[in-house]
């Protein structure tokens, strides 16, 4: 996805941060989107997404009508009488992915291992390149009348 920079919102956080600093409370949790690589093969699709600090139970994936959703949250959890600059995003997060018919869903697999979750979509054995011979014309079958 192309990110645009936007001056405006860029400076207003900052102010947020510098204000609320100033006043010794939290600034406001950034969006949080995690990070996703798609890495392909003939035999599946692997998504493989960065979630440090996200609990297993914070997870959710779901799958429906070819679609791969993930759903989340990372949460900031404040420790009382502590001041805070927040400078990592934190919050929900959704990201949703359509998948061809030629996956076998019912075979998906997901890990969750040191901040980073790996979800497995392998293909139907259907899908999967093959090579075809290719004959000659000797080789070729004759109907017969």
């Amino acid at each position: 996805m192309l990110h645009t920079w936007n001056t405006i919102s860029m400076l207003d956080r900052m102010v947020d941060d510098v204000m609320g600093s100033m006043l010794g409370a939290a600034t406001s949790a950034r969006n949080y989107e995690p990070t996703i690589d798609i890495r392909a093969t003939d035999d599946e699709v692997v998504f493989v997404c960065d979630l440090p600090g996200v609990r297993r139970d914070d997870v959710e994936i779901t799958l429906e009508n070819h679609t791969l959703t993930i759903n989340g949250s990372r949460k900031f959890e404040p420790r009382e009488g502590e001041q805070v600059v927040l400078g990592r995003p934190y919050g929900a997060f959704s990201r949703s992915f359509k998948l061809p018919e030629y996956f076998d869903e019912g075979n998906l697999s997901a890990t969750l291992a040191d901040g980073v979750l790996t979800i497995s979509v392998p293909k139907h054995p259907s899908a999967k390149p093959r090579r075809i011979p290719v004959n000659t014309s000797a080789e070729t079958k004759q109907l017969k009348e």
